[in-house]
């Protein structure tokens, strides 16, 4: 009898933006592109070197006020970002206006699904349709292999 010898399950949770700047760093600047290959998109998820990953989600939330925009999300194969063939376009979501609201919540929380195991290396990179003054908060949670 042959069967799943290797069991995929989180050896460790990861909930992080990967970013180069830290995780509390908002998007604001325009993509506006459709390949990932341009330079105002981020790098919000890596999958684990050797073993790859699971992604189940990215979580959004707004930085303040914004105006009505679009974030478009590409999986890398873990190559340069900058060449569009090592990326493929997997989903977009619609942003909505945002305004900053000191005595309760700044836009909704969005929930964009992933559910996604990832190569080895394999990176996510999001960038927005329109620039935004204030920002979105793009965090990956899910988990290393």
């Amino acid at each position: 009898m042959s069967g799943n010898t290797d069991p995929i399950y989180s050896r460790q949770g990861d909930v992080s933006t990967n970013g180069t700047t830290g995780m509390s760093q908002a998007i604001t600047a325009a993509a506006a592109d459709f390949t990932g290959a341009g330079a105002n998109n981020v790098l919000v998820w890596t999958a684990d070197a050797t073993n790859g990953g699971f992604l189940q989600k990215l979580r959004l939330k707004a930085a303040g006020t914004n105006v009505v925009s679009v974030l478009r999300v590409f999986i890398n194969n873990g190559s340069a970002n900058t060449t569009a063939a090592n990326n493929s376009f997997y989903v977009e979501m619609p942003l909505p206006a945002t305004t900053l609201n000191n005595g309760g919540m700044t836009g909704p929380d969005i929930d964009v699904p992933m559910n996604l195991a990832l190569n080895p290396g394999f990176r996510i990179y999001a960038g927005l349709g329109t620039a935004v003054a204030a920002g979105w908060f793009v965090t990956g949670v899910g988990g290393k292999y």
